[in-house]
């Protein structure tokens, strides 16, 4: 037992081991999670939305065996109470439960990153898992990432009190189990990995996370991997030829990339103006809420199920070329995909921003693939040698690159869906312009600018400690000076005396010179006055300048001591200041922070 706890404490004191531990056991939870939510939104869509309906919708290429979807009949004006069940279900839950479970996961979990140093309550997996299951599986338009990330990165949070990781690796877990979270649901961890880095910011990275996300990812891929067969999430025909073959298609790509961008606008606009048309609702009972969403997404289903639940099945209808379930000629398809990319983006922001549960990642990419299928029969007919396939997966991932403000992530993981790096560089061209293009517009409302802007970074943007602290706080007041008319043998006992390299020749506290070592010649006679000998280019500072500019002085002042004075144009003393006292005040200073921060820490827990 003693060596197994001495191995434990060798393995977790090093960077290395420390999150090779942390990052497998949130790579585990990523994994298991994900498969435990992906039979929930089954289960939920097989007993509540088909039971009630006797609508299916197509499944995506993760589901071995598609053939081509055809509509059967069933109940479509049962759809809406489908929807309002599911809507009540989750409204009791929640608010029941864990209110701040509410809305898209992702943004939770950044938020938790930022502004909470990295802390979940542990409930919040459990029941996010359970409402999200919910809003989907009756037919939400939610995605499952969301939920996947806040499970993970709950449980990031979770492991980091059981090892007593301090404030900073807890943030770093949260932002690792964001990662390993989505990374395992859309079997892409690679992209998983580096969108823990890129999704905390609108224009930088949290580098640090990379690693232990890196390591979370794959653990929590190989696990819902090995349960859905390692499929990609779309899988592209096999007599589809897609690549980039044909420079002059990048005028095309960069087109498309301007388009996602405006769209990525509408998306967020869209959302966060019907989200904010519920949270108005400050008369309205909060277990309605759900409910009421649910009823008008239930209301435009009726006439255009291709809005329910996640969408995918639909994407991978169109990449199968089965576009006859849009219409039978290519005008009434154009029209219905195009409308269809708007009524998706409604009834996103309907089902979540009505205080449901689920993500935005997957509603976002399905609308984008609406889009791109609609785009995509014009291009085609004017330009053969670009396929609409092409077009589909370039609109999905560019339109989300830009909503989500992580685009370099968004790229790869829209590489690891489809399977093939054939669309590399179409795909970095259109994401990086919708990027621009949508500007600062965010669909998660928690992420900041860059670093400097966030709260958990607040410490690192901080001005120098030094710079806050005045010289007079910290100078030497009971300093040992010398009279101009002291003799020389006198000064020099007194430099002596003061163990330093010079001392303050003064009368009456005004000003005369200053007397150091070095300046006094070897055949000078000791009992001449101090006058003749004393240094009038006097290394003087202001009292109240910082002890960050007396240490800048310092470092090229020879005699290492500074006279300290009221002000420039004054001649009257104060002290002096050497680099004890700035060593004496700096230690004085981080003491009183730290045990600042123990007290707000012992405090929060």
């Amino acid at each position: 037992m003693f060596r197994l706890k001495s191995l434990y404490s060798r393995i977790m004191s090093t960077n290395a081991g420390k999150w090779a531990v942390v990052g497998s056991l949130i790579g585990v939870v990523a994994g298991i999670g994900a498969i435990i939510l992906y039979l929930l939104i089954n289960l939920v869509t097989e007993y509540l939305l088909t039971e009630l309906t006797g609508f299916s919708p197509p499944r995506s290429g993760i589901v071995s065996g598609i053939a081509p979807y055809h509509f059967s009949p069933y109940r479509s004006w049962m759809i809406p109470v489908s929807l309002v069940v599911g809507g009540l279900l989750v409204a009791i839950i929640l608010n029941k439960t864990a209110p701040e479970a509410k809305g898209h996961g992702t943004d939770a979990a950044i938020d938790a990153f930022h502004n909470k140093n990295g802390r979940i309550r542990r409930r919040i997996p459990i029941v996010k898992t359970i409402a999200s299951a919910l809003t989907i599986g009756s037919g939400g338009s939610a995605g499952r990432e969301g939920p996947t990330a806040q499970i993970a990165a709950g449980f990031g949070s979770f492991i980091a009190d059981i090892f007593h990781l301090n404030d900073h690796d807890r943030r770093i877990a949260t932002a690792s189990g964001i990662g390993a979270g989505i990374g395992s649901i859309f079997l892409a961890p690679l992209g998983g990995a580096i969108l823990s880095t890129e999704i905390l910011y609108k224009k930088d990275f949290e580098v640090e996370a990379l690693i232990p996300s890196t390591i979370a990812s794959v653990v929590g891929y190989s696990i819902f991997g090995y349960y859905t067969g390692y499929k990609t999430i779309f899988s592209i025909p096999p007599d589809t030829v897609i690549g980039f073959f044909h420079p002059e298609s990048l005028l095309v790509y960069l087109i498309i990339g301007m388009i996602t961008g405006l769209a990525a606008i509408l998306y967020i606009k869209l959302f966060y103006g019907i989200s904010g048309i519920f949270e108005k609702m400050k008369r309205l009972n909060p277990y309605l809420k759900p409910a009421i969403g649910g009823l008008f997404v239930g209301i435009i289903a009726i006439f255009f199920p291709q809005i329910l639940g996640l969408g995918y099945g639909w994407v991978q209808q169109i990449l199968d070329g089965n576009l006859t379930l849009f219409g039978q000629n290519q005008v009434n398809v154009f029209l219905l995909l195009f409308l269809l990319f708007v009524l998706k983006l409604v009834a996103t922001a309907l089902s979540i921003g009505s205080e449901g549960s689920g993500g935005v990642f997957a509603p976002g990419m399905v609308s984008g693939a609406f889009l791109g299928a609609a785009l995509g029969i014009p291009i085609h007919a004017m330009l053969p040698f670009i396929s609409e396939d092409e077009v589909v997966i370039v609109s999905m991932i560019s339109m989300f690159g830009g909503a989500s403000k992580a685009p370099i992530a968004i790229i790869i993981m829209g590489t690891e869906m489809t399977g093939t790096y054939a669309l590399f560089i179409p795909l970095m061209l259109a994401t990086t312009v919708s990027y621009f293009v949508s500007g600062n517009n965010t669909i998660y409302r928690s992420q900041v600018l860059d670093r400097s802007q966030s709260p958990a970074h607040a410490d690192e943007y901080k001005k120098p400690i030094l710079d806050e602290i005045p010289i007079y706080t910290a100078m030497k007041r009971d300093y040992i000076y010398v009279s101009k008319n002291a003799s020389i043998k006198e000064g020099v006992s007194k430099i002596r005396e003061s163990r330093t390299k010079g001392i303050v020749v003064e009368d009456n506290h005004i000003l005369e010179g200053y007397l150091s070592i070095e300046n006094i010649p070897s055949n000078v006679n000791y009992d001449d006055p101090v006058e003749k000998v004393m240094n009038e280019n006097i290394p003087t500072i202001g009292k109240s300048e910082s002890l960050h500019s007396a240490l800048n002085r310092l470092i090229s002042e020879p005699t290492g001591k500074l006279v300290v004075i009221e002000d420039e144009n004054s001649k009257s003393v104060c002290g002096t200041i050497t680099l004890t006292e700035i060593s004496e005040a700096y230690n004085r200073e981080i003491r009183r922070i730290k045990e600042a921060n123990r007290v707000l820490n012992t405090g929060i827990r």
